[in-house]
């Protein structure tokens, strides 16, 4: 491995400070977790949403922020990123089973909860359309408003079924 970057005096090196480690080091301490990267995921997605900048500025600063936290931080990376580089063909999906409501006239909360799902469902094959929903439920539970959850639910179920046939 090699030295730490870090002068005498600042503090102890560990794992974390190698990016190549993150994982590992996460994993050691219990951590990694899915639904708090999923957490992340909203978040950077909502506030590049709601600015108009791009993702990336916005997963930068969560992953300073939450650095050690208990999200699976390569997870969140992957799959913020995934989402904004595929925008166009999610939002596409969204507008199929969203009858009546434009992608614009979605809640912006609720859009980017969909956003979510409907990317994990195109692109995460390993996950069980199930645990898919189940997240965007709770996460709409959580941050979304009245009517949140019912409507997330309804459009995660209609996609799944177009989604993985």
């Amino acid at each position: 491995m090699e030295q730490s970057s870090k002068k005498p005096g600042q503090g102890k090196a560990t794992a974390l400070d190698d990016p190549r480690l993150l994982k590992v080091a996460n994993k050691a301490k219990g951590q990694g977790n899915r639904h708090k990267a999923r957490e992340l995921i909203l978040q950077a997605l909502y506030q590049s949403d709601i600015s108009g900048d791009d993702i990336e500025n916005a997963v930068e600063q969560l992953c300073n922020d939450n650095l050690g936290s208990r999200a699976d931080m390569v997870y969140f990376k992957r799959v913020a990123l995934g989402i904004w580089s595929r925008l166009e063909e999610v939002d596409q999906w969204i507008a199929k089973s969203s009858t009546n409501w434009s992608t614009e006239r979605i809640a912006t909360i609720d859009r980017n909860i969909l956003r979510q799902g409907v990317y994990e469902l195109l692109a995460e094959p390993d996950l069980p359309a199930r645990v898919v929903i189940n997240e965007a439920i709770e996460l709409s539970k959580r941050y979304g408003g009245k009517g949140s959850r019912s409507f997330v639910n309804g459009v995660m179920d209609s996609l799944a079924s177009q989604i993985r046939t």
